[in-house]
C-alpha cells in the first residue's frame, strides 16, 4: 500500500468533570464524548525517494517538529522498528484551542492510517502509543461514543449512541488547555456554587442519563469577554441549552428536530467573529486506500 487518505475528527465533550489533579501533575476527569462529521484531511504517502518523514500542515502556528501527527509518525517507526521515506499533508479545518481534539485527532488517524499501510495489527501497542503522545489520543484511536475518565485513557464504549444533531460557535480565540486547568485549581467552589444556581440539560446516553455541563463554562464565561456576546445571543435564539467542548473555546448546542439554524448560522457568521458548523455525530473512521 502506497498511499491513504484519513478523514480525521472532531470531538464534543457533552459533559466533563474535573475530579481531581493527579500526582503526575494531569487531572483525574469524567467526560461523555462524541465523535463528530467535522474534518481534518490527512494523506499518508510512501516516499520512495527519501529515507525520512516529512509532514506539510496548512496551518503553520505549529511546526512540523511540534506536530502530534508528525511526533506520531516518528514514534509508530520506531516502535515497530520501519524504515522508509514518507510525507505526510494535512489539510486544518479544525481551529486550533478550540476544545474539539484537532491535534489528538491527528496523531491517532497517522497512527490508525500507518498501521493499515504497514498491515500492524496489534491495536493494544497502538494503543500505549496514543497515551504517550496525550490523553484525548486513545479517545481517537477508537473513534466511538464513548464516557473517558482518569486523564482521559480510560475508555468505556457506548454500545448504543444516540445520533445527535450539533450547532457549534467556534470563535476566533485559541484557549490552552494547560492555562485552563490551573485556573481551575482554587476556583473548585466557585464552579460548584455556579452549577448549583444553573439548570442544565438532561438526555438520555445509552442507559445513562446525563446532564450537558462543562466544569470549564463557568471559568470561560468569568475570564474571557469575548464570550459575551455569543452567550447572550444564544439566550435570546431557540438554543438556550449549550455548552462548551473540552477545555474550549468552541460552544455547542443540541439540534432538536423543530428547530431550523441555518438562519441562525448566516447570522452568526456574518459578524466575522465566529465560525459556525453544523455537525452529526459518527462511529469509526473514513478513510481512502490506494
Amino acid at each position: 500500500m502506497e498511499k491513504i487518505n484519513i478523514l480525521s475528527p472532531a470531538k464534543i465533550n457533552l459533559s466533563l468533570d474535573i475530579i481531581s489533579k493527579r500526582d503526575d501533575g494531569f487531572h483525574n476527569i469524567r467526560s461523555c464524548v462524541q465523535i463528530i462529521d467535522f474534518f481534518d484531511e490527512i494523506s499518508i504517502e510512501i516516499n520512495n525517494n527519501d529515507s525520512s518523514i516529512s509532514l506539510d500542515c496548512s496551518e503553520k502556528k505549529i511546526s512540523s517538529k511540534e506536530n502530534l501527527a508528525f511526533i506520531a509518525a516518528n514514534k509508530f517507526f520506531e516502535t515497530f522498528n520501519i524504515h522508509s521515506g514518507l510525507k505526510i499533508k494535512i489539510k486544518k479545518r479544525i481551529p486550533l484551542g478550540a476544545g474539539m481534539g484537532g491535534g489528538s485527532s491527528n496523531a491517532a488517524a497517522v497512527l490508525i492510517g500507518l498501521s493499515k499501510m504497514f498491515k500492524i495489527e496489534d491495536f493494544q501497542k497502538i494503543l500505549i502509543l496514543g497515551e504517550q503522545l496525550g490523553s484525548d489520543v486513545p479517545l481517537f484511536l477508537y473513534s466511538r461514543s464513548a464516557f473517558i475518565s482518569q486523564k482521559g485513557q480510560v475508555i468505556n464504549l457506548v454500545k448504543n449512541p444516540p445520533k445527535l444533531n450539533y450547532f457549534i460557535v467556534m470563535p476566533k480565540l485559541e484557549i490552552s488547555s494547560k492555562k485552563s486547568y490551573r485556573n481551575w485549581e482554587g476556583n473548585e467552589e466557585y464552579i460548584k456554587n455556579f452549577h448549583k444556581r444553573t439548570k442544565y440539560k438532561k438526555i438520555y446516553f445509552d442507559d445513562d442519563i446525563i446532564e450537558i455541563k462543562n466544569d470549564f463554562y463557568p471559568l470561560i464565561l468569568k475570564n474571557y469577554s469575548e464570550f459575551d456576546e455569543i452567550i447572550n445571543f444564544l439566550n435570546s435564539s431557540e438554543l438556550k441549552n449549550f455548552s462548551i467542548t473540552g477545555s474550549g473555546s468552541a460552544i455547542f448546542s443540541i439540534i432538536d428536530s423543530n428547530v431550523n439554524v441555518d438562519e441562525l448560522k448566516s447570522y452568526i457568521e456574518s459578524s466575522n467573529k465566529f465560525q459556525v458548523s453544523i455537525n452529526t455525530s459518527i462511529e469509526g473512521w473514513r478513510f481512502q486506500i490506494d
